[in-house]
């Protein structure tokens, strides 16, 4: 496996321009659908959607570059998935990426 990280400026300009922003009231819905966690502080469901918002940066980040490393500017499962696999860091998403087809070289 090669460690193709996306320089932190990059996922920081990539960030800036991100609109989308996750929920926390819907978060807050998901945190507390488990049995085991109570009350949730107010402020919790927002850093978590944060960390999610940025969990996603790093990811598509480096899905672009497998894309881009294939001359294509359309990202693809297939993409995510080398992202994935070729990503120290998403190590632990190695099985949830295995039922997608990988890139053909």
């Amino acid at each position: 496996m090669s460690d193709d990280r996306v320089p932190q400026e990059t996922i920081l300009a990539s960030f800036e321009k991100l609109k989308t922003h996750f929920p926390a009231a819907r978060i807050k819905k998901i945190m507390q659908s488990d049995e085991d966690i109570g009350k949730v502080a107010q402020a919790t469901p927002v850093v978590v959607g944060r960390a999610l918002e940025i969990f996603m940066t790093n990811l598509v980040e480096a899905a672009v570059v497998e894309a881009k490393k294939n001359g294509v500017r359309r990202i693809g499962a297939s993409h995510v998935r080398a992202a994935v696999e070729n990503t120290e860091q998403f190590d632990f998403l190695v099985d949830a990426v295995e039922k997608y087809p990988s890139l053909k070289n």
